[in-house]
């Protein structure tokens, strides 16, 4: 009996519920998903890959433009967003991005409701993205940038993007009516270089010279004092933005810059993570090797 009972002891010790999968036992083991144990301080956390191990949502919503029927969609075994599935259910006909669901924990989805505004979705089974037409399609993070950035300072954003020259605003807010007034990027302007606005436009760090027509990964860095402007774990330009802070209360958009009617982005997106503090040197190094490493950069 008692040799019984410790066969069975071993047997549950070894193989009982799968708690190593489950449980982080080992905590200098990498985590299972980038942002696992990087939720402190983060605005938002879009995707067309699960970010977040405790995340169990869709990664988007779509609507089918054959009959305008709308669906959630999750992710296949490769946790990418499940194009198989998707290129069933559309059988053909285009599909756009009405939702792109924020996996931080805070509902913060960037939504687009407006069929005719809707961003075109593209089911590439390497690097799904959705596309701006640079007339009007547009999402909208219904939230203040006071709230995702530390009161119109502080902010950091990571992307994966395709980089276009257009008269363009890629992401971000300004106030309606003061043009100045604004925290935002062009990802490329027409003269190819990227403009990055974190707060009174036009300060002399604001930009540098750029490649354009090419998926990168770009972070967008702006602490008290200093702006940072990194692509692929570089850095393309940094120094002290020295012009007041962003004052605008209006919420922040993504394919253009929200209080801003016009100049629309014909940028692609794959993935968008921002956090409302100038994050330390070993996360955005993680963040950055991760996007690249991931989405083949």
């Amino acid at each position: 009996m008692q040799k019984t009972l410790l066969y069975i002891h071993i047997f549950f010790s070894c193989y009982g519920f799968g708690q190593i999968a489950s449980y982080n036992q080992f905590p200098t083991m990498r985590p299972n998903h980038i942002l696992d144990e990087k939720l402190n301080n983060i605005s938002f956390a879009f995707s067309m890959r699960v970010l977040e191990s405790d995340y169990n949502g869709p990664l988007i919503r779509l609507r089918r433009d054959s009959d305008n029927a709308e669906l959630d969609f999750g992710w296949a075994d490769n946790d990418v967003v499940d194009v198989a599935a998707i290129n069933t259910w559309r059988a053909g006909a285009n599909v756009f991005l009405v939702t792109w669901y924020d996996q931080s924990g805070l509902g913060r989805d960037a939504v687009q409701n407006t069929a005719a505004f809707q961003p075109q979705f593209i089911t590439d089974p390497t690097r799904p993205y959705f596309v701006g037409d640079g007339a009007n399609d547009r999402l909208d993070v219904n939230t203040s940038i006071q709230t995702l950035t530390n009161a119109g300072v502080d902010g950091s954003v990571f992307t994966v993007v395709f980089t276009t020259s257009n008269q363009n605003f890629s992401f971000g807010t300004r106030q309606p009516g003061v043009n100045a007034n604004r925290w935002s990027t062009h990802i490329n302007w027409t003269d190819n270089t990227i403009y990055f606005d974190s707060g009174i436009c036009c300060d002399g760090v604001r930009s540098t010279a750029n490649i354009n027509n090419q998926w990168q990964q770009l972070s967008f860095i702006r602490g008290p004092i200093v702006q940072t402007i990194r692509r692929g774990g570089t850095i393309l330009r940094t120094g002290n933005y020295t012009n007041g802070r962003c004052t605008a209360t209006n919420n922040f958009g993504i394919l253009y810059s929200n209080g801003n009617a016009s100049q629309f982005a014909t940028n692609r997106y794959t993935e968008f993570i921002m956090y409302s503090m100038d994050i330390g040197t070993t996360t955005i190094t993680e963040i950055e090797v991760d996007q690249i490493d991931y989405w083949g950069l």
